[in-house]
């Protein structure tokens, strides 16, 4: 994980001695054969292989770390892209059904509407109906008045025609006495001037009736005219009462609106203010992770700088004991040098023991350098371990938290959608038994207005088919008693003519016969005294 695919430097082990190297660039304080100074041979780096390399496992650890950190903080943008996402999507999910119920409010109010309407335009239609039907009646009912009183009038004018030819027959037959005739002559002229008299009383009265005839229509035309307007007014009063209602009920309708869309921003306010405390409680959660992180980041940064600290006083410290060493050394060359001063002597034997000395001294301090390397690699290997299993812990709980606020949260929202769901549902079944009664009702109100249609038409048919009936009897009566007249005109002119031709007769019979006295002539020549004989003869 840390470190990235770097192998370590392979210590590279020596196969034989070192030779002995002679120092051919600088003089020696000694004569040749005698150790003055040792270079490096090849392959013996390692230490600064071994320096390279840590500094590239801490190079790639520090690019691992920051590539980390970017990582998680374009997690984080990821996240909270994707909760602002999901807060927008839920956002517009509320909108969009807010924006259902109301407009399926409105399409209820708007159906309440029609049904409304088409209850105020049965009502009306059917106070029309009565209307009608009440004017009609009233009509019918004057018919039958003036059919009552033309049969009345008709049977008077019957009457006084059979008196008036009982009369004529009278006068005619007083006509044809010729002894009466001066008399008839003046009476018939007084008759002729009482007559016209008469006539002209009826010429007045007829007018008059006539007039009062025109002033019955005319006053009949003018209650007609002032139902009429009555009707209109009443008509008028009720459609302004019925609008009066229909605005009354929209305004109630607009304060239900109101209230609801009141409602439903209570509702969305509510929900922003539970968005703004989610939102809010995650950013103290982030801050306080953050928080955590930079106190963990500092932890760690100052037990690194300690362990820097460590490392720096172990290599001081290496450094001093190798400086002591060295000194050590060019002491004890000096020594060696002022002894083999004293003795003149330079033997292989002797250079070879130190040289040995001298490496096993230095391989033992690279053996102490390698251990402690080791156990510093060890401890800064179990320090990188347990600060990545913390930071791990750090990184699960986080996520749990997270995601059992999510899952809390998410939990919330739909009990709260279920909720209104089941409200909604609860209001869809009353809206859904409201207007099965309201169909109901309507149906049979359609029933009713079609079988009063249905009645109403037969009753007009019938009515129809009763007036055709009685036109026709009408008809029939008046042709039947035009025929009667025609018949008893004719009856009576024939009586009247047989009566002439045997007045006529008897005239001409009674020219004819000389001994003939009328019996008024009779009477004339009869004596003054009308006493009987028998009478007088009693007497005396």
């Amino acid at each position: 994980m840390f470190g990235g695919n770097l192998d370590p430097p392979k210590y590279v082990k020596r196969t034989r001695p070192k030779p002995m190297t002679y120092d051919i660039q600088l003089p020696t304080v000694s004569c040749p054969g005698v150790y003055g100074h040792m270079a490096r041979p090849a392959n013996t780096d390692y230490h600064v292989q071994l320096l390279h390399y840590k500094q590239r496992v801490r190079e790639a650890d520090a690019h691992f770390l920051a590539a980390e950190a970017k990582r998680l903080m374009k997690d984080r943008a990821v996240a909270r892209y994707d909760r602002h996402t999901e807060r927008k999507v839920l956002q517009r999910h509320i909108q969009e059904r807010f924006k259902d119920k109301v407009e399926a409010y409105d399409g209820s109010i708007e159906k309440r509407r029609e049904k409304l309407r088409d209850l105020l335009c049965k009502e009306e239609q059917e106070f029309i109906e009565e209307t009608i039907d009440q004017a009609q009646k009233g009509v019918d009912n004057r018919m039958q008045d003036m059919k009552s009183k033309a049969q009345l009038l008709k049977a008077q004018r019957e009457a006084e025609r059979m008196e008036i030819v009982n009369e004529k027959r009278i006068q005619q037959d007083i006509k044809d006495c010729t002894e009466l005739r001066p008399v008839l002559i003046k009476k018939n002229l007084v008759d002729s001037k009482n007559t016209q008299l008469q006539q002209m009383k009826e010429n007045q009265m007829r007018k008059e009736a006539e007039k009062e005839l025109d002033g019955m229509w005319y006053n009949l035309m003018m209650k007609e005219a002032e139902a009429k307007m009555e009707k209109e007014t009443q008509d008028m009063l009720k459609y302004n009462r019925a609008m009066k209602e229909t605005i009354e009920v929209w305004e109630k309708q607009i304060e239900g609106k109101k209230v609801m869309m009141a409602e439903a921003e209570k509702v969305a306010a509510e929900d922003r203010m539970e968005i703004v405390k989610l939102q809010e409680q995650i950013r103290r959660e982030e801050i306080e992770a953050l928080d955590s992180k930079r106190r963990k980041r500092d932890l760690v940064a100052k037990e690194l700088r300690e362990q820097i600290a460590l490392q720096e006083h172990y290599a001081a410290e290496r450094k001093k004991a190798e400086d002591a060493l060295n000194d050590a050394l060019c002491r004890m060359a000096a020594a060696e040098v002022q002894r083999e001063k004293q003795k003149i002597r330079d033997t292989t034997a002797v250079a070879k023991r130190e040289t040995a000395i001298y490496r096993n001294h230095l391989k033992e301090l690279e053996e102490e350098r390698k251990l402690e390397e080791r156990r510093l690699n060890e401890l800064l290997e179990e320090h990188r371990k347990m600060i990545e299993k913390k930071q791990e812990e750090a990184i699960c709980k986080l996520t749990h938290a997270r995601e059992q606020l999510q899952k809390n949260v998410l939990a919330g929202r739909a009990e709260q959608l279920k909720y209104k769901q089941q409200e909604a549902e609860n209001q869809l079944k009353l809206k859904e038994a409201e207007n099965e009664l309201i169909r109901m009702a309507c149906e049979t109100n359609e029933r009713l207005q079609a079988e009063h249609e249905r009645l109403q038409a037969e009753q007009v048919k019938q009515y129809r088919e009763d007036l055709k009936k009685q036109i026709e009897a009408n008809s029939e009566k008046r042709r039947l008693e035009k025929e009667q007249l025609k018949r008893e005109l004719a009856e009576g002119l024939a009586e009247e003519e047989r009566h002439r031709q045997h007045v006529l007769e008897i005239i001409d019979v009674r020219l004819k016969d000389q001994s003939y006295v009328h019996p008024f002539r009779r009477i004339l020549e009869q004596p003054k005294c009308p006493c009987p004989e028998n009478l007088i003869g009693s007497q005396n």
